[in-house]
């Protein structure tokens, strides 16, 4: 009975728990499947919508042309009206025409052009009704030998230019035309194909300007599609523009604004501009559309055969898998079993597996013995992981305190030298492992308990446990200050010393309680020893408003003297009354961010101020840093100094009126009409200067000012937003955020720390 129970027992198991080998081979083909299922689906659902992507795509193209076209069309009309308001062109508004002072215009055309030439203009001619002149990049003359010599068209005869003085309008776009030259043979020669658009200025009504765009550029630059058959319309569908291979001479009727018509073998795809009322259209052939819904038998031929190879390969794949697992199941069964061991196999890697099954096991009552090292290991490994979580949670750290005994936590903060850095190819972490084995060694033959442990690549934490004997502390953190010194020029240190604890919740207050006391660090490459009981107030530095006019005076002016004077005097000030290193870094922050914002005003090359501050992160002692200052502030004002000779007007003056009016209602509008220039050209022209958007250099001044106002522990937020223009909190709020990387509330902590 046993015998037959045994037999129908041994299907099932076999059944419930298959072998590795049809695990493998089960895993690899649902791969196979999946990975083909996906490829099927991924091919019918792209027949089934390439039309409507395709579609897609080329409404997304011309959309894209569209908006081109039309804000280039409106910066060129801005550019163009801008340039009528030149005091030349009214001067020479009379019937006697001024050749002399023609030929400054001349001038003013051809430097405008250069100026401009992402404008796509290829040149602009003014007409003056009163004398019958025009004046053009090259030359001046009579309007009539103007149009029939040297700009001739069928389209825009003489007499078309003539009557546009008698047409009420202030700007006019026509549709493009071919332009050229008549040589002396009566040969037209220099032909090209321009848009004309003329702006007319009110105060002048008998001047008007053409602005004459290249055509073939701006298409070349704005067009986006597969196919060059591309038209622009007017409001009766008449050609406004067409590229040089189109042909087309018939449209479909184009309802609404924008869509696709498809008419015999094409399909017309149309958008209409907001600003010029002209309809851009482009012309796609149906076949390039039904052609990418064909299937391909190269793909499916390719497709099957990598399926039969991909259940080919998972096959032997598995065979030679299984092989040498079942192998060591084998042999270990034998080993566990008290048989010998098989002959070693002929693989390398399973010979290798069976040699260390048989050190493992024999190593097995050596690991019991000495399972409270390890344990003791595993404490301190423990320690580690859960430190690096304090911030959110440090009540698993009950469990590794010691319960009703007194401890103080120590933290070291160590301060690498560049020299060191170099010695030791700038690896912290290597040079502090060597200081923790020293702590490490006189910490457990003074006090056995204690536990000493590397929190980052410059810090150590260690947790000590003793009564109340202090002096006997302060002597063995005097002795490693003592040690320390010896090696100062390459390192030195600050040690954190903790109020005495006993509970083991009270660990994330102590740990807590000491990066809190290194904020109190004097400003001196000495080693220091800090003790919570003497903890006093964290002092701030901030600039009071003479001291703001001043510095940001001397760096606009580029003063070396006075600048220089002004950091002696600080540093003095701040070596007197033996400032923390908190103190001095927001000093030297303060200092850095006025000369980052000298350098966008006078749009200098930040390479050197990015030099001066990494030197100024390894500056210990005030010595050191009036040095720095000495060497570097005369290159700085130099660079300023050199930059104020080369003044910009219009940025120069943007700078100083938000210098001096940062609180105040800004907007780029009001600017614009204080320098007599339209909005679109001053934000352009001050992108262009300093690489900065208007919008955002107002935002920048107003939350470096809010910085200074935060750093004051008397000035509450709503009150520093309003102090420096913003009058909704939350604008305030994401602003900052977004040129300090941090909220008003975090950055406030952090400075309080």
């Amino acid at each position: 009975m046993k015998m037959i129970a045994s037999l129908l027992r041994f299907p099932y198991t076999r059944i419930k728990s298959p072998s590795l080998f049809f695990w493998l081979l089960v895993s690899y083909m649902t791969i196979v499947v999946l990975l083909v299922s996906f490829i099927l689906y991924s091919v019918v659902f792209y027949r089934g919508t390439i039309k409507e992507e395709v579609i897609a795509y080329n409404n997304v193209n011309l959309n894209n042309t569209m908006e081109n076209y039309e804000a280039k069309i409106q910066l060129i009309e801005n550019a163009v009206l801008s340039f009528s308001l030149n005091e030349h062109i009214a001067a020479l508004d009379k019937p006697n025409f001024d050749y002399a002072a023609g030929s400054k215009l001349i001038d003013e055309i051809q430097k405008y052009l250069a100026t401009n030439q992402s404008l796509f203009l290829e040149n602009m001619i003014v007409y003056f009704k009163k004398s019958n002149v025009a004046i053009e990049k090259t030359r001046g003359a009579d309007a009539d030998v103007m149009f029939k010599r040297y700009y001739v068209s069928k389209t825009y005869g003489y007499e078309f230019w003539q009557q546009q003085f008698d047409n009420l309008y202030v700007k006019r776009i026509l549709p493009n035309a071919v332009f050229s030259e008549l040589a002396f043979t009566s040969k037209r020669v220099s032909e090209r194909k321009l848009i004309p658009i003329i702006m007319k200025n009110q105060t002048t009504p008998s001047v008007y300007i053409i602005a004459l765009i290249d055509a073939q550029k701006m298409y070349k630059a704005f067009h986006q599609s597969i196919t060059d058959d591309f038209y622009i319309l007017d409001d009766e569908q008449r050609s406004f523009f067409a590229t040089v291979n189109s042909q087309q001479s018939h449209f479909p009727v184009l309802e609404g604004s924008h869509g696709y018509v498809k008419l015999d073998t094409n399909y017309y795809f149309y958008k209409k501009g907001e600003l010029t009322g002209l309809t851009y259209v482009n012309v796609i052939p149906d076949d390039s559309i039904v052609s990418q819904m064909k299937w391909n038998i190269t793909f499916v031929i390719l497709l099957v055969l990598s399926v039969l190879f991909s259940m080919l390969v998972s096959f032997l794949f598995s065979v030679r898998f299984n092989r040498p697992v079942k192998q060591l199941v084998q042999s270990i069964q034998q080993l566990t079993t008290g048989f010998p061991w098989q002959k070693h196999s002929g693989i390398k890697e399973f010979a290798f597996i069976q040699e260390r099954v048989r050190h493992l096991l024999d190593s097995n009552f050596d690991i019991s013995q000495n399972l409270e090292e390890k344990n003791s290991l595993l404490r301190h490994y423990a320690y580690i992981n859960q430190l690096k979580n304090i911030r959110n949670n440090a009540g698993f750290l009950k469990d590794l305190i010691k319960s009703n005994h007194p401890y103080r936590v120590v933290l070291f903060k160590l301060t690498f030298r560049p020299q060191l850095l170099e010695e030791i190819d700038d690896d912290e972490e290597r040079a502090t492992l060597f200081i923790r084995a020293y702590i490490d060694k006189i910490l457990t033959e003074r006090y056995p308990d204690s536990l000493t442990l590397q929190l980052e690549s410059d810090q150590l934490l260690a947790v000590i446990y003793s009564d109340h004997a202090e002096h006997k502390l302060a002597e063995t953190l005097d002795g490693f200050r003592i040690v320390l010194d010896l090696d100062r020029a390459y390192c030195f240190s600050t040690m954190a010393v903790s109020k005495r604890y006993e509970h083991p919740d009270e660990f994330n207050l102590s740990f807590e309680q000491t990066k809190s006391l290194i904020q109190h660090r004097k400003f001196n490459d000495y080693n220091q020893v800090l003790w919570a009981e003497t903890e006093s107030k964290l002092v701030n530095y901030f600039l009071m408003p003479a001291q703001e006019e001043e510095i940001n005076a001397s760096l606009n002016n580029g003063n070396e003297s006075q600048l220089v004077q002004f950091m002696k005097r600080e540093i003095a000030g701040l070596r007197k009354k033996e400032a923390t290193e908190h103190e001095v870094k927001a000093f030297i922050n303060i200092v850095v961010d006025r000369t980052k914002r000298a350098y966008i005003v006078n749009h200098l090359d930040a390479e050197l101020l990015q030099t001066l501050q990494s030197r100024l992160q390894h500056s210990h002692t005030f010595e050191e840093l009036e040095h720095l200052f000495e060497e570097w502030l005369p290159s700085i004002t130099n660079l300023i100094k050199s930059k104020k000779e080369k003044k910009d007007h219009i940025t120069s003056f943007v700078f100083d009126y938000l210098e001096n009016h940062y609180a105040h209602d800004i907007t780029l509008d009001m600017m614009a009409d204080k320098l007599n220039i339209t909005r679109s050209y001053l934000s352009t022209y001050f992108k262009e200067k300093t690489g900065t958007y208007f919008v955002d250099y107002v935002n920048l001044i107003r939350v470096s000012r809010a910085k200074e106002l935060l750093s004051r522990s008397d000035v509450k937020i709503q009150d520093a937003a309003a102090r420096v223009g913003y009058q909704n909190i939350n604008s305030f709020n994401r602003m900052f955020k977004k040129f300090t990387g941090v909220t008003p509330s975090e950055f406030r902590k952090v400075e309080r720390v």
